[in-house]
């Protein structure tokens, strides 16, 4: 597999607190959704898109497919219809049509964590057994660590 990731010079500018152009804010909550399976990270972008694009006078947003495939980079139409139908199906986002049969979408503002763990308390018992298995992941990882150093220290004393 090779690799085609193009190495960039940073800015050598901190982002946080120096993004003034071509700046979204992005809902927190929306974190919430992705932590708890709710929608993907695929998701998320098209998501973003579409608040990008939401036109406050006219009450929507409305790219059509091909356009949204070109603005997130994803590479499949079935991929987009996927993501509007999770985004629609946890309450982000509603889909339409106008009278002449273009897509429309009203993008909307995510619940907070305290709406949505209340929404899906079965998604919420799974994200602290995860959270719990992390944890367990993490101290074991430390432990082995722990015995590596220790295994190394025994055998750097009967190499001398």
């Amino acid at each position: 597999m090779t690799n085609n990731t193009s190495k960039i010079k940073c800015s050598g500018i901190i982002g946080k607190g120096n993004v003034e152009k071509n700046y979204e804010k992005v809902p927190m909550e929306l974190f919430d959704y992705v932590q708890l399976d709710l929608i993907s990270h695929t998701d998320l972008v098209v998501y973003m898109k579409l608040y990008q694009y939401y036109n406050v006078e006219i009450g929507y947003a409305y790219p059509t497919i091909p356009q949204l495939m070109f603005l997130t980079g994803i590479g499949g139409k079935s991929t987009i219809h996927k993501s509007l139908k999770n985004l629609e199906t946890v309450g982000l986002i509603q889909r339409g049509k106008t009278l002449k049969g273009n897509n429309i979408y009203v993008v909307y503002k995510p619940l907070d964590t305290a709406e949505l763990y209340e929404s899906v308390p079965d998604k919420v018992v799974k994200l602290r057994e995860r959270e719990t298995d992390l944890v367990a992941m993490a101290e074991n990882d430390k432990e082995r660590f722990h015995q590596h150093m220790l295994n190394k220290q025994d055998q750097d004393k009967g190499g001398n």
